[in-house]
């Protein structure tokens, strides 16, 4: 049987898209996706909460490049199973254009910048991704 790594790591180690807990909530963890945005200087690290649902809006939640992360090893699981088209997806909602599939979450409140869009295949946090929107998932879950 292939066991997925669970070893602890700096944020800076753990690969973009990877799913992560903290280590400190093992008995109930809360899984993120690592995501990262390519400053000008250096890479910001952020994690957003993917399950269980978070009561809150979606947000990029900054992290310390030295924080300890638990990597699981792989990427999340995603279940699209049940898309709507249109083309105005919510915070928090899974959509996909031409360019990939994303995840829309408020940005930083410090930002000028409303919302950011992460690849849920990369962890790539982009910008102004909702032009031609073909499939929204309002229900997404991970498993």
């Amino acid at each position: 049987m292939n066991v997925p790594d669970q070893s602890t790591k700096m944020t800076y180690e753990v690969p973009r898209g990877h799913a992560v807990h903290r280590p400190d909530n093992e008995e109930q963890p809360i899984t993120f996706i690592k995501a990262e945005r390519q400053g000008t200087d250096y890479i910001h690290h952020y994690l957003i909460q993917i399950s269980p649902a978070c009561d809150q809006e979606l947000a990029l939640v900054y992290i310390d490049p030295e924080e300890l992360l638990v990597d699981t090893g792989t990427a999340p699981t995603f279940d699209l199973s049940q898309g709507e088209m249109r083309e105005n997806p919510a915070i928090g909602d899974i959509f996909q254009n031409i360019h990939g599939t994303y995840l829309k979450v408020v940005e930083d409140p410090k930002s000028q910048k409303m919302f950011a869009f992460v690849d849920i295949t990369s962890g790539e946090i982009k910008r102004r991704q909702e032009r031609g929107v073909r499939t929204v998932y309002s229900n997404w879950m991970v498993t």
